[in-house]
């Protein structure tokens, strides 16, 4: 695997060639500038965050221009996907694709939702390698995140080699943590308090970098990917899922490669439905009232060596809860009305027909079999 060298100008955050770029980009300032305007204690929980916050946006800009710069002397590097400030305003706003979204940020949409989004994302001959940036010294979070992303890149580019560059602050931790296609580069904390100042309260520099006219720089709607159809993908394993009719599901076509990927973009995928009455034959304390009388029934990546039955049951109120039967211990966790996982189910309630419902026994068989799924 080829891993590109951090340069001088990268490790030590280096800000002399870009600084007036960096004004160019927009910023979450709302909040830390009425903080400081308020006189906010800089030793108050609620100004450490939202300086925190802030100062992880100024950090992604700078590496981001310096990645201009990187590219444009790397030979290796063949394409490199512009966003912020040298995007191209008129081609914006797809239902779904790759493209840039109102924060001029790189993301993956379906049916007007995020799927994923990326810091920055490149190509050599063989590979496309998407980066993260984070001034965060905690990076288990990170670490996760990447799995999605990861398998997503790999539906989209199937021809390619995914790869990861991975930007942290000296002193971040766990760096052994992170798969071998990642290489990660280690900078100097942002220390330029005069800098962020001046962002904060929109003080621009007169001068503009641009970006220098080459070839390898591209818009997002200018690269070749495989759609990818978020929720045609859901409904199309939910009915592979049920294709054997003397088998409760088919656990076969979970244990395959596909799947694997398919687990890392939606954590869940669904197999069906119980009825209330079926339901509380399993949980007997169950007392939410299900629209249609239907509970959602999924198989979920609880971790990375743990598959399980999760339960989804949308309430006639109009609220979705999360059921998890975990030890004998029931989890129940609201979920966000405008997440993803609501509509999914909506989409799945439309799709749900009577040979996808299961009884109580034949989930209790499939608990037994247990989801031993390595991929």
């Amino acid at each position: 695997m080829h891993h590109f060298k951090i340069n001088e100008d990268i490790e030590q955050l280096n800000i002399q060639n870009i600084k007036s770029n960096l004004f160019q980009y927009p910023y979450t300032t709302k909040n830390i500038k009425k903080l400081i305007l308020n006189n906010e204690p800089i030793s108050s929980p609620t100004f450490i965050a939202a300086y925190t916050s802030f100062k992880g946006e100024v950090f992604e800009n700078i590496i981001y221009e310096h990645l201009i710069n990187y590219a444009l002397n790397e030979e290796l590097i063949t394409e490199f996907v512009l966003k912020g400030p040298y995007q191209n305003q008129t081609m914006r706003y797809y239902k779904s694709g790759l493209m840039l979204d109102n924060s001029a940020q790189i993301v993956y949409k379906s049916a007007y939702k995020d799927i994923s989004e990326f810091d920055a994302l490149f190509f050599t001959q063989e590979s496309v390698y998407f980066v993260e940036m984070s001034t965060s010294k905690k990076t288990e979070s990170l670490v996760k995140r990447l799995y999605k992303k990861s398998a997503l890149l790999k539906m989209l580019f199937p021809n390619l080699i995914v790869r990861a560059l991975i930007v942290l602050t000296e002193g971040s931790k766990g760096i052994s943590k992170f798969p071998t296609y990642c290489t990660v580069w280690m900078t100097k904390d942002i220390e330029d308090d005069e800098l962020m100042h001046k962002i904060i309260f929109n003080k621009k520099e007169t001068k503009l970098l641009f970006v220098q006219k080459h070839k390898k720089f591209i818009q997002t709607y200018k690269v070749k990917y495989d759609k990818f159809q978020y929720f045609q993908t859901l409904e199309a394993v939910l009915e592979q899922s049920r294709m054997k009719p003397h088998e409760i599901i088919d656990l076969d076509f979970f244990k395959t490669k596909q799947i694997g990927l398919y687990f890392d973009i939606f954590t869940k995928l669904y197999i069906g439905y119980i009825v209330e009455e079926e339901f509380l034959k399993l949980v007997s304390s169950y007392d939410l009232k299900a629209k249609e009388g239907k509970v959602v029934v999924t198989l979920e990546k609880i971790n990375t060596k743990l598959y399980d039955l999760v339960y989804y049951i949308k309430e006639k109120s109009g609220k979705l809860k999360r059921l998890y039967i975990a030890k004998d211990e029931i989890k129940i966790k609201d979920k966000e009305l405008d997440g993803f996982t609501n509509a999914e189910i909506r989409f799945i309630f439309n799709v749900l027909k009577q040979e996808h419902i299961f009884s109580a026994i034949e989930i209790e068989a499939l608990k037994n079999i247990g989801f031993n799924f390595k991929y």
